[in-house]
């Protein structure tokens, strides 16, 4: 079969790139079969030529792999000893049109060790997700020299405990003493507003339960005295002081002066026959020398008598104001010495005649 000249240089170019094409796809292929076969890679370094103690240095981790693997990097949980971890910081995974992956992160380290030199390895996770297991890969064992700010042996002697040397200073420092005059000022202004406020609202309670305490108080003591005096009321004398005390006590809770009053001036002005009948019976005793149980008895009357007069004055108390108290104080006052002044003028004019 012959070929036309005419063709035959056009074929032969046709040829030439059709061998080409061929051969390229082919070794690209290969190459790309080549490099999925030897991943995945990690790479670990410092990203400064030197380490200071105490100062953050970097440290770039690189890990390339097939775009479908899991992979997780060291967290602050990690040891990275000699080293102590600072923060990390991570960048989103680059995937290229070929299926190949790289992720990469940054850890920010410190030292305080004294060593001279110092090396580091950090390990990539990778999650096998058909078997469940869990592969390590680790970086090359890197290594950097230490940097001092001063000399190593002189920051080994500055630590070194017989080394360190304490100075003491007893100079008297007088510090200056701050009175915080308006915050005492409005302590003292909401306390003294407190104080009115509580007066305000509870005064009027505190002072009804203060006498009524006093009032029960000064009863229980007049009933054991007078207990105790009845007792001995076998002679004029001592009826006379049994007599007196009971006076007494009846002018505190009537308000009235009963102490002055003579029997028959309390039988008119109380209106009560009966403590009447009682008085006389305590007067024949006492004026009279008449003292029998009949005068016991007179005495033990009285007694009830002021029993009774108590239990009316704390029932008053329990449910009347202060200054109702204080105005049937006042009234009864007056209406008593309008009595008085009136028993006088009459004794006047009776020694007159």
């Amino acid at each position: 079969m012959k070929i036309n000249k005419k063709y035959f240089f056009p074929l032969l170019i046709l040829s030439f790139l059709f061998g080409n094409f061929i051969f390229g796809a082919f070794f690209s292929s290969a190459q790309n079969n080549n490099e999925k076969d030897n991943l995945p890679t990690i790479t670990g370094s410092f990203s400064k030529d030197s380490l200071k103690v105490g100062k953050h240095i970097p440290f770039k981790v690189v890990f390339v792999h097939n775009y479908d693997k899991e992979v997780i990097f060291a967290d602050s949980t990690y040891n990275f000893e000699p080293f102590e971890w600072v923060k990390t910081n991570a960048f989103p995974t680059q995937t290229d049109s070929k299926g190949i992956a790289t992720d990469s992160a940054i850890y920010w380290l410190r030292t305080f060790e004294l060593d001279t030199t110092q090396t580091l390895k950090l390990p990539v996770f990778v999650l096998d997700q058909k078997t469940g297991d869990t592969l390590k890969y680790f970086t090359e064992v890197s290594t950097k020299q230490t940097e001092f700010v001063l000399s190593k042996s002189a920051l080994q002697n500055m630590l070194q405990k017989d080394s360190i040397t304490f100075y003491q200073n007893t100079t008297f420092l007088e510090i200056p003493r701050f009175t915080n005059y308006p915050l005492y000022g409005l302590i003292v202004v909401v306390l003294l507003a407190g104080v009115i406020l509580f007066f305000v609202f509870f005064g009027e309670s505190i002072r009804r339960g203060y006498r009524l305490k006093r009032l029960q108080s000064q009863h229980e003591k007049f009933i054991q005295e007078y207990a105790n005096q009845l007792k001995r009321i076998e002679n004029p004398e001592a009826t006379d002081h049994t007599l007196g005390m009971w006076k007494a006590y009846i002018e505190k809770l009537k308000n009235e002066p009963f102490t002055t009053y003579t029997s028959s001036e309390i039988s008119r002005l109380t209106k009560n026959e009966s403590l009447g009948q009682n008085l006389k019976v305590i007067d024949r005793a006492i004026y009279g020398g008449q003292i029998d149980n009949n005068t016991e008895l007179a005495l033990q009357n009285l007694k009830n008598y002021a029993i009774n007069i108590f239990e009316k004055r704390l029932a008053e108390l329990r449910v009347t104001s202060e200054d109702d108290l204080n105005k049937k104080a006042k009234k009864q006052n007056s209406s008593v010495e309008k009595q008085v002044e009136k028993r006088n003028r009459k004794l006047n004019q009776e020694e007159n005649v």
